[in-house]
């Protein structure tokens, strides 16, 4: 009898044990791919090169801006494009996606010299951002339009960013 309850006894630690691990195993990975996803949170510094969607050349100055990318899927942005002087920040969300890279969206307000808007730039990019690195890459494109929705310009461009760190 004594055999058969030391028996029982071990075989239900046995499973405790097992429970307990397996769901310390799954904790961990919930917490890595959350980290995973959440790399690119953080503030970059951005160099930004318009590209002729065609053939890829360079169609203008590259210009310099910052980006960051908040915990939860916003974006705040502030680009210094001589093409557009005068405009508002932008604001946007981003996702990581199945490939462990991440799309972004964002848009902000062109304006007048006097301070009217224009209109509206939406900026869409697909992002690359090898796991442990702090520079990335990225392409996509923008299109502005008036307030109605009628497109007045579009183009593509690329860009690098490098993670501000203390």
């Amino acid at each position: 009898m004594n055999k058969k309850l030391i028996a029982i006894s071990f075989a239900l630690l046995m499973i405790v044990a097992g429970q307990s691990s397996l769901q310390a195993q799954m904790k961990l990975e919930i917490e890595s791919s959350f980290q995973s996803a959440n790399r690119i949170v953080g503030a970059w510094e951005t160099t930004v090169t318009p590209r002729n969607c065609d053939t890829g050349e360079p169609s203008g100055p590259a210009f310099h801006g910052v980006i960051t990318f908040n915990e939860g899927g916003t974006i705040a942005e502030y680009g210094a494009n001589p093409a557009s002087p005068f405009r508002t920040p932008g604001h946007g969300i981003w996702a990581s996606n199945v490939s462990g890279n991440y799309s972004m969206k964002f848009s902000f307000m062109p304006l007048t010299p006097a301070g009217a808007p224009i209109g509206r730039i939406r900026v869409s990019q697909e992002l690359e951002l090898d796991r442990f690195s702090d520079v990335s890459t990225s392409s996509g494109g923008f299109v502005l339009t008036n307030f109605a929705g009628v497109v007045l310009a579009s183009g593509c461009t690329t860009s690098t960013a490098v993670r501000f760190t203390l």
